[in-house]
Order: structure tokens, then sequence, then C-alpha cells
């Protein structure tokens, strides 16, 4: 799948939420049925991913446990857009609050 349709999929999928989440229906009713079921797991599973990577803690407030994760994460995903970051980074600090 197309980094740019991700990248919009996730910022799209998750931006507008104000509790950070994948709106699934959202991504449906914008990319139909079949594209927007797709897009959804892909966003969902880029999220868990980025929710169950390990921290060690230390003395780091939240803000600076995600962004950790979000860097790492990052690197392992280098086709993703800053903004497709930001929102990815919410909905893990939202789970990890």
């Amino acid at each position: 799948m197309d980094a740019d349709r991700i990248n919009e999929a996730i910022v799209t999928g998750i931006g507008e939420t104000g509790i950070p989440r994948v709106d699934r229906q959202r991504l449906i009713d914008l990319y139909g049925e079949s594209e927007g079921s797709v897009l959804a797991e892909r966003v969902v599973a880029m999220v868990q991913e980025a929710v169950a990577m390990p921290i060690e803690w230390g003395d780091m407030t939240l803000a600076e446990g995600v962004n950790n994760i979000m860097g790492r994460f990052s690197q392992l995903h280098p086709e993703l857009s800053p903004e497709a970051l930001q929102e990815i980074g919410r909905c893990v600090g939202w789970n990890l609050r």
C-alpha cells in the first residue's frame, strides 16, 4: 500500500477524535468499505505496534516517554510523515497515561 495513502489514513482516522483512537467508520466512509477496512486495520496495527514498544522509564515524564517511543518507532517506519507520527503518538500517550 502506498505510503502517502497510509499517512493520510492515519491523520484522517485519528486526527479528529477527541480521545485519541482510530475511527474505523470514518475511514470506511471516506475510502469505501473495502479500502477503508484495509486501511483501518493497517492503522490499528501500527498504533498497537507503537503502544507495545518497551520502554525503560527511569525518571522520564509521560511526554518524554512518548517522545522516546515515537523516536524509535519513526526509525522502524521512516515512510511515516511527521503528522502521522504525531497522531500515533497521541494514541500512545493516551494509552500510557
